[in-house]
C-alpha cells in the first residue's frame, strides 16, 4: 500500500488535499502541529472513503522536523508514492516591523523543512521509479512584494528548487510539480481576521486549486497556476520591467494594508 503525504494538512489547502486523495481511494499521512484537527479530519475521511490514514502531529519550523516525519514514516513501514509540501504561513507586515521569530520560523519552514522532506523521501521514490511531489509555492514567487518581503522570498525559492530539481530527475519515474495559487478562500484567512476579498486580487477556491494541481501532476507539468485571472496576472506581469512591477506591488500592498489589520498571521500547519 503506497500512502499521501500531505503537510500542514489540517486546514486550507492541505486539508482539501486529503479529502480529493481519500475520495479518490488513496492512503494518507498527515502532518500537521495540532494533533486534535488531525484526528478529526482523519476519522472523517476514514469513514467516509474506506482508508487507511496516519496521522503524525509535528512542527514543521522546527530545524529537525523533516527527519522526525521520515522516521515515523520509516518506523511504520509507509512507502510514500506522493508528497505534498504544502505547510507554510503568511505574515502580513513591513520588513522592518516583522519579528525575527517569525523570519526564521517562515524560513525554515518554506525552505529548509520543504527541502530535506522532498530530499528525504525522493531517493526511495527513484528506487521504484514512481513518485510524485508538489511543492506549493504562491503567485507571489514571480516579483519581490512589499509588505510580504520573507514570504515572497521564499516562494520564490520553492518555485526555482522545484523547476531545478525536476529537471534532474527527468527519465527516473518522479514527477516534479511547484503549485502556485494565488488568494485562495480557506478558513485559514477567516480564523486570522483576514477577509481575502477586501484586497484588489482574485480569490479562488481551495477545492479548485487541488484539483487544478492533481491535473497538472498527472499532465507532469513544472508549474501551474490555478486561476484564469491569476495566470494572466503573472504572464502579463512577465513583460513588464521589474522595477514596474514592485512599484505595482507597493501599491496593492498599500491598498490591502488599508483594508487588512496589520500585522497578520496566517498559516496551514
Amino acid at each position: 500500500m503506497e500512502y499521501v503525504l500531505i503537510t500542514g494538512a489540517s486546514s486550507g489547502i492541505g486539508k482539501t488535499f486529503a479529502e480529493e486523495y481519500a475520495a479518490s481511494g488513496s492512503n494518507l499521512v498527515l502532518v500537521a502541529r495540532s494533533h486534535d484537527k488531525l484526528g478529526t479530519l482523519a476519522a472523517r475521511l476514514q469513514n467516509n472513503h474506506g482508508v487507511d490514514i496516519q496521522i503524525f502531529s509535528q512542527d514543521l519550523s522546527l530545524p529537525d522536523s523533516a527527519e522526525k516525519v521520515f522516521a515515523f514514516c520509516n518506523s511504520h513501514q509507509i512507502p510514500v508514492r506522493t508528497l505534498i509540501n504544502n505547510a507554510g504561513f503568511g505574515y502580513d507586515s513591513a520588513f522592518d516591523s516583522m519579528p525575527l521569530e517569525k523570519i526564521e520560523r517562515m524560513i525554515v519552514l518554506h525552505m529548509l523543512t520543504l527541502v530535506k522532506l522532498t530530499r528525504l523521501f525522493v531517493s526511495s521514490m527513484k528506487e521504484r521509479k514512481n513518485g510524485q511531489i508538489v511543492n506549493v509555492s504562491s503567485i507571489l514567487a514571480f516579483a519581490g512584494v512589499p509588505y510580504n518581503a520573507v514570504y515572497a522570498a521564499t516562494k520564490s525559492f520553492v518555485l526555482s528548487f522545484s523547476e531545478s530539481i525536476r529537471e534532474e530527475l527527468k527519465g527516473s519515474g518522479v514527477s516534479v510539480l511547484a503549485l502556485c495559487p494565488g488568494l485562495t478562500e480557506t478558513d485559514i484567512y477567516h480564523s486570522a481576521g483576514i477577509d481575502p476579498h477586501s484586497t484588489l486580487l482574485p480569490v479562488g477556491s481551495s477545492k479548485k486549486v487541488v484539483q487544478d494541481a492533481i491535473r497538472a501532476l498527472e499532465s507532469k507539468k513544472p508549474y501551474t497556476i490555478p486561476g484564469f485571472l491569476n495566470k494572466l496576472i503573472i504572464h502579463t506581469g512577465r513583460l513588464l520591467p521589474r522595477n514596474l512591477l514592485l512599484k505595482i506591488g507597493m501599491v496593492l500592498g498599500r491598498r490591502t494594508k488599508s483594508k487588512i489589520n496589520r500585522a497578520s498571521e496566517w498559516q496551514a500547519e
